[in-house]
Parts: structure tokens; C-alpha cells; sequence
């Protein structure tokens, strides 16, 4: 009998140096772009990758993956250094099996 995935939420934080801004589709294309490089195509079409939330005001995003393949998705992240040709970093800060609680951390952030 096969089990449910579970799924992972991970919260991170965009660092730019500048006022920057890219749109959500430059954000996906930036981090399957990653996943690509790194870890090959295999690797690619397990990770069921989805953008829950993306604020560009307060610098964050929500993404949503499977158990197994969370590890590889936050590399992925960390090895992204641009969008759009101008500089970004892109930091983990936690991850969740819930995105209520990612949701608490957000608030501690902007404060």
C-alpha cells in the first residue's frame, strides 16, 4: 500500500541589494532553472514544486514540495544567485509541514 506524500512548506527570505523587482514567473524560472543544473532532469520531475506565497514588499515566499525532496529544493535555493541579471539571494529560514506555522514566523519577521 502506498502512503501519502507529505509535504513540505519552506519559508525564505529574498536579499537584493537594490529596490529590485522581478515578477513571480521570473522567480519559478530561477529556481527550476537550479534544480535543473544541479540535480538533473531525474531529480527535477520528483520535486512537485509549488509557489504558495510570494511578497516582494516584505521579502519573502512560501514554497511547497514533497518530503522526500525538500533537502535538494532548499540547495537549489541557496545556489540561486540571480534573477534577471541583478544579484539575489534567496535564504532558507525555516521549513514546516504546516503552512500555519511558517505563517507566525512571517509575522516575527516583518516586525
Amino acid at each position: 500500500m502506498r502512503s501519502k506524500e507529505r509535504r513540505r512548506y519552506i519559508l525564505f527570505k529574498i536579499i537584493t541589494e537594490e529596490n529590485l523587482r522581478f515578477s513571480k514567473e521570473d522567480l519559478i524560472k530561477s529556481i527550476w532553472s537550479s534544480i535543473w543544473r544541479y540535480f538533473g532532469m531525474k531529480e527535477a520531475n520528483k520535486i512537485g514544486l509549488w509557489l504558495i506565497e510570494f511578497d516582494l514588499e516584505s521579502k519573502y515566499g512560501i514554497i511547497r514540495c514533497s518530503h522526500k525532496t525538500k533537502e535538494p529544493l532548499i540547495t537549489a535555493l541557496c545556489l540561486i544567485t540571480e534573477i534577471n541579471n541583478k544579484r539575489v539571494i534567496l535564504s532558507t529560514l525555516k521549513t514546516s509541514g504546516t503552512i500555519k506555522s511558517l505563517k507566525k514566523n512571517i509575522q516575527l519577521i516583518n516586525h
